[in-house]
């Protein structure tokens, strides 16, 4: 299974950084559960103005991603992932590295999404 989420360009101790901002990421990682891979990517979406759920859904399903993992997205982004049969995850606002969100959602620990999020406050 392959998991993603939008990344700073910035890393900490060498720790993936996860960008609160889905659309206007300049990078997003994927994990494969199976191979303990990581593919760092650059959005294909940010010379788009409007719209760029689209190009984002369409590079992740092209790499077999299956679940996206985010701190916040809106309703453009989130009907793309889920036109892509993509489940989308919550990662709590004091989860700061990918690696670390990775880890919550193998263990069961990250609730998914049914709606967008960027209206709701998180725990």
């Amino acid at each position: 299974m392959k998991v993603a989420s939008p990344v700073l360009k910035t890393k900490v101790d060498g720790k993936l950084i996860i960008n609160a901002h889905f659309g206007k990421s300049e990078l997003f990682a994927v994990f494969d559960t199976e191979t303990s891979e990581v593919e760092v990517f650059e959005n294909p979406g940010l010379v788009a103005e409007r719209g760029r759920g689209i190009y984002i859904a369409k590079a992740l399903s092209e790499r077999g991603v299956s679940a996206v993992l985010v701190k916040e997205i809106g309703h453009g982004a989130f009907e793309k992932l889920k036109q892509f049969s993509m489940k989308i995850y919550l990662v709590p606002d004091a989860v700061k590295f990918f690696e670390e969100a990775v880890e919550m959602f193998k263990n069961g620990k990250l609730a998914e999404l049914e709606e967008p999020s960027e209206d709701k406050i998180r725990k």
